[in-house]
């Protein structure tokens, strides 16, 4: 019995050892991977943070045993800076990167979408939606009738522009659609830029309507009809490498899940913080 527990202590002391091997020498992976792999991950849901999504792109771009990533986006958009930033990463990500988009994937998902460097959409997708949002709710006539009444301290004229605690003014609506019309020329200049189309074909399209992905091909929004399968084996046949393994990126954690790990709610109001403002969204019912 002695001489059997010597060997299994002996076998698990070996394959410790052996995958510790591994990882030093890189062939291994935190991640799992052992093979070289295409690796598949979603961006799904309202964008309204971009600090997951692009540690989790930052781990395949050092990982060397990922030679290519499909990002299945799957999102109306959201906050203006996030949707940059992810768009920024995916731009520069340094390996070949496929954008499959999944049943919406319009406005802050069809920028990020543009960071790749080709563009599949299922036939009945909902993309396009070029453009950029503001909602402001005015309550100055309900607070009026409770006799709530708001005192306002402020440096500048417009510091307070686009209270719900005041009506707007004419120069009020002029500053807030100065910085919104910036955001959306941010936007079409990307649009234009990445897929190579005339100034005035895509501000003809960027008028906030929404497209299916089959009419988003016919305007050379997106390149190819196809899922993320088909996108896997193009880019296999791209890089000449039919035996690659697929990889399939585990989902990142819910906030919940975050909010039951930490002590703080720091992350929580920092995200909660960003839902005002302007947005690259898509406001679909």
């Amino acid at each position: 019995m002695k001489k059997w527990i010597k060997v299994i202590i002996a076998v698990v002391i070996f394959i410790v050892f052996a995958r510790a091997l591994l990882v030093l020498s890189g062939l291994e992976t935190s991640d799992g991977l052992t093979e070289p792999s295409i690796a598949v991950m979603d961006i799904s849901g309202q964008i309204f943070d971009s600090h997951t999504v692009i540690e989790t792109l930052k781990k395949l771009k050092n990982n060397p045993l990922v030679e290519g990533v499909i990002i299945r986006v799957d999102s109306p958009g959201g906050a203006v800076t996030p949707s940059m930033e992810i768009y920024d990463y995916v731009l520069n990500l340094g390996k070949p990167v496929y954008a499959a988009m999944g049943s919406v994937a319009a406005s802050g998902g069809y920028l990020i979408s543009l960071g790749a460097d080709t563009i599949y959409a299922e036939p009945s997708t909902i993309t396009g939606s070029i453009g950029v949002i503001m909602n402001l709710v005015n309550t100055q006539e309900l607070m009026d009738k409770i006799g709530v009444k708001s005192v306002v301290l402020k440096s500048g004229a417009y510091k307070d522009a686009g209270s719900p605690a005041r009506q707007m003014t004419e120069q009020d609506k002029q500053v807030l659609n100065d910085v919104l019309m910036d955001m959306y020329y941010q936007f079409t200049d990307i649009v234009i830029q990445r897929r190579g189309m005339p100034k005035d074909k895509v501000m003809a399209l960027a008028d906030g309507r929404i497209y299916t992905g089959r009419m988003a091909q016919k305007e050379s929004l997106v390149n190819h009809i196809g899922s993320w399968r088909k996108a896997a084996e193009d880019m296999k046949d791209k890089l000449n490498k039919p035996a690659l393994e697929i990889y399939e990126v585990p989902a990142p954690k819910t906030m919940l899940e975050k909010l039951t790990e930490t002590s703080s709610k720091s992350e929580l109001g920092r995200i909660l913080s960003t839902k005002t403002g302007f947005f690259y969204l898509a406001e679909i019912y």
